[in-house]
């Protein structure tokens, strides 16, 4: 399965960064229809206000998979629909060319770019009672490649070493779409959902770890919610959490050189709300995780 990985990086998308180069990855919005199922309609506002601090800050964001709830719902127009003003958003990083999407197992049909063309390029403008451009020409990929002078950064979801939620998606999505999306509205946890199964997100973290270090390159994936930033020397392995976190939002941010884990959430503070921006680890140069690592070999 590990051997998946090398196919998937031999027909990655290639971008040239440098120090100048600013990047924020987010991955497992789950953006649904702003019900009971809508794991994602708790974090909005949250999300709202880091996209926008990162649209003013010129950063260009990587959305790595699983951005859209596409196993539960049916008509992808409903989530357009429902989350428009997030969408014109990601519009203005689309307009700027700086918005690049990557599907995961939870929106693996944006692989054809007939479904993207159907349910993206286009929305309905209630105001205007017309159809308006939203993500037109969007390309979305399996992976990317961020290609320095010095290294190389490979990311990607992840669900492609996770037999159930990978290999056999469509056995997994007919399982949450028609079974588990009910059970979990009464209370009863799906043991597919790789934030809560810690015996799969193990076995999946461990396999994208292993491929790293036989690589040498830095890996950045989403799918398992699970937050990870390395110590310099132990692993290569990043993993940037998810947007549904019961306690706010985490991403990995790219800026200047140095790579950082950082949370978005509520505070309070002298009895008034607000959003804050933390950094959980990091703010470290990406060169020296490769250096120590030749170091040790």
């Amino acid at each position: 399965m590990i051997n998946r990985l090398d196919k998937v990086y031999s027909k990655s998308k290639t971008i040239k960064i440098n120090n100048k180069s600013k990047f924020v990855i987010m991955s497992d919005c789950h953006r649904g229809l702003g019900n009971n199922n809508d794991n994602f309609l708790k974090n909005k506002l949250i999300y709202e206000v880091a996209l926008n601090y990162y649209y003013r800050k010129k950063y260009t964001y990587i959305e790595l998979g699983d951005g859209d709830e596409m196993w539960e719902v049916k008509n992808y127009k409903n989530i357009i629909r429902e989350y428009i003003d997030i969408f014109r958003l990601l519009r203005r990083f689309h307009l700027k060319n700086r918005l690049i999407m990557i599907y995961g197992n939870h929106d693996i049909v944006k692989k054809k770019e007939s479904v993207v063309k159907k349910y993206f390029y286009k929305y309905y403008d209630k105001k205007t009672k017309k159809e308006e451009n939203l993500l037109n020409n969007l390309i979305v990929y399996e992976s990317l490649i961020l290609k320095s002078k010095d290294n190389e950064i490979f990311m990607l979801h992840g669900h492609q070493v996770d037999f159930l939620n990978g290999t056999i998606w469509y056995i997994a999505r007919f399982l949450v779409r028609y079974i588990w999306r009910f059970l979990e509205s009464i209370g009863i946890t799906s043991p597919i959902i790789k934030a809560r199964n810690y015996k799969v997100t193990n076995k999946v973290e461990k396999r994208l770890e292993k491929w790293s270090l036989r690589n040498n390159k830095i890996l950045i994936s989403g799918h398992t919610h699970h937050p990870i930033y390395p110590k310099i020397g132990n692993s290569l392995y990043f993993n940037d959490g998810s947007c549904i976190h019961s306690d706010g939002i985490t991403c990995i941010e790219i800026l200047h050189g140095k790579i950082s884990l950082v949370k978005w959430s509520y505070k309070v503070k002298k009895n008034k709300l607000y959003i804050k921006k933390e950094l959980l680890d990091g703010n470290k140069s990406i060169r020296k995780f490769y250096i120590k690592k030749k170091r040790s070999t």
